[in-house]
């Protein structure tokens, strides 16, 4: 059985069926490069300096984004519009942390408090280990509206509301999806929503179908990506570094780029979390195809459920290599079941604080108590789905990932 999109609201329908009055959503919203560089400029008052363009070779990725959008993404009005609006936070952006760095070079000399990466597969419990890991106020964990504005957020709030309001956007266009993820724009997030700056990233990949786009994606050197994520960290830390001691940080998109990552952040700690696949996998592709119908026509998943599962066999396995022969740093590395945190996430926090060395206070259980109470799983409807209707053959997976789930002991969810 193939994949089901949830059915649009009637809204969004109406809306984008103006498209078709006017001869295309492309008269009514245009993603031509130049435009949008130019709109950008005028937007910020006249900046011009878009950053180091020769390190990070942002514009050339920039236009064959925007070149996979128009041949590929099968972009409707809302999607255009909605690819446009990010587009220009993203240049915006540049060009704001630009003038903000020539004016404050003391920024990007700033020490940078050591950072943990909580990571993980897809769907696998890294947001609400995140998010609890984010109630110790001595960890700096950047809130969503902070990242999609990185350079106001040290003058002032009054991007908040804004960046709050473009996070519940996704809820209007697909209620599903609130049962899929929490969303609020002062929620940790993940860090592609500062990465997708650089144009080289997987957030772009996630919401829209851009082949050409993710084949080039896969082949890219993420050194220098990961280089300005560092910088915005700098620049991020100038808010309330004084009463914190480390970053916390979460994306499972560094799973397959951890190489790439410990080449900027040498002392990073990886809090790994480990979920069974068979439960993960179907999550993931059920959400990808939900993001992308957002702001896409046409979403195909027929291929997705096998590239995804072979790949990610692939990544696992290659992981558990370069721990054990050394070319990542194992010790680094605290390794967390989803089972065990979803029986005792008071336990599992406590047991990562031994283990990393850091000072667990009486506060910040009874923040996680607290929390947890406001929210209980379920709250907010259940994300449902089935491994079979997503296109995936239960005897082959729990095959496939066997040695994954014997070397954690990752009891099988079904």
């Amino acid at each position: 059985m193939p994949w089901t999109p949830p059915e649009r609201p009637g809204w969004l329908d109406r809306l984008i069926a103006h498209a078709d009055a006017v001869g295309g959503a492309e008269r009514l919203v245009s993603l031509e490069p130049g435009e949008l560089v130019d709109a950008a400029i005028a937007s910020a008052g006249g900046l011009d300096d878009f950053g180091d363009a020769h390190s990070e070779n942002w514009r050339a990725w920039f236009e064959l984004l925007v070149d996979s959008l128009e041949r590929e993404s099968s972009l409707h009005l809302v999607g255009r519009l909605l690819a446009r609006h990010d587009l220009l936070r993203c240049l915006r952006n540049r060009l704001r942390l630009s003038e903000l760095w020539k004016r404050r070079p003391e920024i990007l000399t700033t020490e940078l408090l050591p950072p943990s990466f909580v990571i993980g597969m897809p769907r696998s419990g890294t947001s609400i280990l995140s998010e609890l890991l984010a109630l110790d106020p001595g960890a700096r964990t950047p809130a969503m509206w902070e990242m999609l504005h990185p350079a106001e957020s040290l003058v002032d709030e009054a991007m908040r509301p804004i960046g709050h309001a473009e996070t519940l956007l996704m809820e209007d266009l697909a209620p599903e999806y609130a049962s899929m993820h929490q969303n609020s724009g002062d929620l940790p997030n993940e860090c592609i929503f500062m990465m997708a700056n650089t144009f080289v990233c997987d957030l772009w990949s996630g919401t829209h179908v851009i082949p050409s786009y993710d084949q080039q994606l896969a082949r890219a050197d993420h050194r220098p990506v990961y280089a300005f994520h560092r910088k915005l960290l700098q620049t991020l830390q100038q808010r309330d570094s004084d009463r914190c001691t480390r970053w916390g940080l979460k994306a499972p998109s560094h799973l397959p780029r951890l190489g790439e990552l410990f080449s900027v952040y040498p002392d990073a700690r990886i809090l790994r979390i480990h979920r069974d696949p068979l439960r993960s996998l179907p999550s993931t592709v059920s959400l990808m195809g939900t993001l992308k119908r957002m702001r896409c026509e046409q979403v195909d998943l027929a291929q997705a459920a096998e590239q995804l599962a072979a790949g990610n066999a692939s990544l696992l396995q290659q992981e558990l290599e370069k721990r054990a022969d050394g070319r990542l740093p194992d010790a680094q590395f605290i390794d967390v079941r989803y089972q065990d945190l979803m029986q005792d996430p008071p336990a599992v926090i406590r047991d990562i604080y031994q283990r990393a060395g850091w000072e667990l206070s009486g506060e910040l259980a009874a923040r996680i108590e607290a929390y947890l109470e406001k929210r209980p799983r379920g709250a907010r409807g259940e994300h449902a789905y089935t491994l079979e209707s997503l296109g995936f053959d239960r005897n082959r997976e729990r095959e496939r990932f066997r040695f994954y789930c014997e070397r954690y002991q990752i009891q099988a969810e079904d």
